[in-house]
């Protein structure tokens, strides 16, 4: 049993509590939740706050060795099937996606995360090589896979946490039939898919199918999340509302790419689920509070009204539960997955409001404290 002691967010809405106690079991799972005062082996200083571990909702983690290739491409020729991304994947070495691999988790970890859904490319092959880097990193790595060449879907749904599909052009009747009798026999298993990131995408849907992507998905109403969305509408949401299929967007990378900042107050007033992912490597650097503080400033300019502590819940809460994880929060029988995070420092000083110190001001360098599973990744004051 570990027990970690100081100012903390707790439950699902990050309530702000001075004083808690948090027992820790031998598995990593949170326990107990308490204001007593029991003898603690990890004493956080008044000035920081625990915070539920990161949780980076979509992430491409093998692409790092591109990073600032693509700036100024489109999208398509960025990461479409024949653009810079593919082809680079092709062409390298084991090793060099390894090591690529291996830049993408010290800078998830470094950066407070304690969970990323990986859409992995390259079939069995890549999710294989992903598994045996993530042995020797202390970051939960789910793992959604695709068909490449001539593997079986079924294989890839075993080999993986779930599957993870390019997009609404790479599934047909056969395939959608076979994930649905695969995802009733395997609840726990994580279905996803791009959908809507760009006009063109929901054009040529539109051309194919006579309908919207995301109107089409909704046809197979066992996907757990559509990741991007950016060019959704209001009856899109409601469609995926309906069909209890959430939200995980990534406005950095959207921009990136020259494409529209997502819908996210409308996102969050439909009442789906949303999360924030930071996706490609290649084009941004898996930075939690890179990615709050830009989502919260582009709202802004873009006249949407979002909270701070909302968009604090798309890193953290949210996507625990849209994955289906006791993970995302402090609470008992969650993983005991959390950061310590000074807010005394020359970022966080004088802040009133502990969500925005956390969202706007933060960085990773204020990270103190960072266990995953109950083990201590880094303790900034240990003796």
């Amino acid at each position: 049993m570990v027990i970690v002691r100081g100012n903390a967010l707790i439950g699902p809405d990050l309530e702000f509590i001075e004083g808690i106690s948090i027992h820790v079991d031998e598995n990593g799972i949170i326990t107990n939740i308490s204001k007593k005062q029991s003898s603690a082996k990890y004493v956080l200083p008044p000035s920081y706050v625990i915070v539920p571990g990161f949780i980076n909702a979509h992430t491409h983690v093998a692409d790092a060795f591109i990073k600032d290739y693509t700036y100024g491409l489109s999208l398509e020729e960025a990461v479409g099937p024949n653009g810079i991304k593919h082809s680079k994947l092709r062409l390298s070495s084991l090793q060099d996606k390894a090591e690529s691999i291996r830049n993408s988790l010290e800078l998830l970890i470094k950066n407070g995360y304690t969970t990323f859904v990986d859409f992995r490319e390259e079939g069995i092959e890549g999710i294989r090589q992903l598994k045996e880097e993530l042995d020797d990193f202390p970051i939960r790595g789910l793992i959604l896979g695709r068909k490449h060449g001539e593997d079986d879907l079924l294989d890839v749904f075993e080999q993986a946490d779930g599957l993870g599909f390019s997009d609404v052009f790479s599934i047909n009747n056969e395939s959608m039939t076979q994930t649905k009798i695969l995802k009733e026999n395997n609840p726990e298993k994580i279905i996803a898919i791009h959908a809507s990131e760009s006009m063109e995408t929901i054009s040529e849907s539109l051309t194919q199918f006579g309908k919207p992507d995301i109107e089409k998905i909704c046809e197979y109403p066992f996907f757990d999340f559509v990741v991007h969305a950016t060019y959704s509408n209001e009856n899109d949401l409601s469609l995926l509302k309906k069909n209890d299929i959430n939200v995980i967007t990534c406005p950095i990378s959207a921009l990136y790419h020259g494409l529209k900042f997502p819908p996210i107050a409308l996102m969050l007033k439909s009442k789906v689920l949303l999360g924030l992912g930071t996706d490609n490597t290649f084009c941004c650097n898996p930075d939690p509070f890179r990615l709050m503080a830009f989502t919260l400033y582009s709202a802004r300019s873009n006249y949407q009204n979002v909270s701070p502590k909302e968009i604090l819940k798309t890193v953290t809460v949210n996507p625990g539960l849209i994955v289906k994880r006791q993970i995302g929060q402090i609470t008992e029988g969650y993983s005991g997955d959390f950061i310590g995070i000074d807010l005394n420092s020359p970022n966080t000083r004088y802040s009133k409001d502990v969500y925005s110190a956390l969202t706007m001001r933060a960085e990773p360098s204020d990270i103190g404290f960072q266990m995953y599973k109950g083990k201590v990744v880094k303790w900034k004051d240990q003796k």
